[in-house]
């Protein structure tokens, strides 16, 4: 298995999923239920994929390459992550890595 986190318009949730199992289309299907029940009519879910080793002073993040000077990295906070650990997390990344661009999801409430 698997572990999502699927989030919108500040909700969010954490699913358990077999990729070897899931058509792109059930993905579909999970991130329409998912904005219709968090969100407005027309609104999007996105999935973050959470990896076990992609966390820092316990923030969850994401990253991918930006381009030849670096990566891009989001960091997850959900709803009981105190800012000192974002702080915290975003200064040691800084320090470690390449870092072309960082942003914070903000995850307000789990339903």
């Amino acid at each position: 298995m698997t572990k999502y986190l699927i989030h919108c318009n500040g909700k969010g949730r954490f699913v358990d999923i077999e990729p070897q199992e899931t058509t792109a289309d059930q993905y579909g299907e999970m991130q329409e239920r998912f904005a219709d029940e968090a969100g407005k009519p027309d609104d999007y879910a996105s999935m973050i994929r959470l990896w076990p080793d992609q966390v820092c002073y316990g923030v969850f993040y994401s990253w991918g390459l930006a381009g030849p000077g670096g990566a891009w990295f989001d960091l997850i906070a959900m709803p009981d992550t105190m800012p000192g650990q974002i702080a915290a997390a975003k200064a040691r990344i800084r320090r470690t890595r390449d870092v072309v661009s960082m942003s914070v999801t903000r995850i307000k409430e789990l339903i």
